[in-house]
């Protein structure tokens, strides 16, 4: 199966992509919301903010906002995007990790192809009809809802959290550990004041103040109505978020995962 190599960054999935006439590398964030172009690239490629701006929510609910611009051209091996709209972000506050990143590949780029991150092969491979159909056939498919504001695309799935029963869940490859927000804490059987639970105060990149707890859930978590889609005793952060939870890297790393925005599903396959 061909593809494009991707690299980590942390739990972060980065590629390479090329905006214009320039080469760059990308996170790949099905969290993010509208594609980004770091101010540093959108000034190399002359992508001029439009005077428009996107005004998204983190998980925590802050707003946060971004000029819109219309990039040239973005493209991911031989899979390209004419006049993608993208968010334009400053990331000189940012860690000094993310120095190499150029930009944030987000699901709106992928709203008209699938594609699969393969975990075992470290690729992504843009599907076609006939390649599709094989992972699902390889599969198991299941409904995502997708929420659509302007520039940005998320999916979000139906988790099942014994205690909790199913919940509705963000996917965003952003994240590692599951997260659920704190109000679930006595459902499924955990004290946030417990000497065992690792608690972490802090700001983020916006200045907002959180509390962040840490454990694991002594239970299997799956796919609502896919048991055999699932990741036992997972490790969990609490916080006070906007949704029930979100899962990321550590549940989803664990298959070949297809993203069908135009089919409004993902496809879990094996990782071999």
């Amino acid at each position: 199966m061909t593809g494009t190599p991707f690299t980590y960054l942390s739990h972060l999935v980065t590629l390479p992509v090329r905006v214009g006439d320039v080469e760059a590398r990308f996170v790949l964030d099905t969290g993010i919301g509208p594609t980004i172009l770091t101010e540093a690239v959108a000034r190399r490629v002359g992508c001029l903010p439009n005077g428009e701006t996107f005004t998204g929510r983190r998980m925590s609910g802050q707003q946060v906002g971004v000029p819109l611009a219309e990039a040239p051209s973005i493209a991911l091996g031989s899979y390209v995007r004419d006049g993608h709209v993208v968010g334009v972000l400053d990331t000189t506050g940012f860690p000094d990790a993310f120095a190499a990143i150029d930009g944030f590949l987000s699901l709106a780029f992928f709203e008209e192809r699938a594609f699969t991150v393969d975990y075992e092969h470290s690729l992504v491979v843009v599907e076609t009809p006939e390649t599709l159909a094989e992972r699902v056939v390889q599969g198991v498919a299941v409904p995502v809802r997708l929420e659509r504001r302007g520039p940005a695309l998320d999916a979000f799935l139906h988790l099942t959290v014994p205690g909790l029963g199913p919940i509705e869940v963000e996917v965003d490859m952003g994240s590692d550990s599951l997260i659920l927000d704190t109000r679930h804490a006595p459902a499924v059987g955990v004290r946030l004041d417990d000497p065992t639970v690792r608690r972490v105060e802090g700001q983020d990149e916006t200045g907002h103040a959180y509390l962040r707890c840490f454990t694991r859930l002594d239970r299997t978590i799956h796919v609502t109505g896919e048991p055999s889609v699932a990741l036992d005793e997972p490790d969990v952060m609490f916080q006070e978020i906007i949704y029930d939870g979100l899962i990321g890297h550590a549940f989803l790393g664990r298959f070949t995962v297809t993203y069908d925005m135009p089919g409004a599903r993902m496809i879990f396959g094996p990782r071999v």
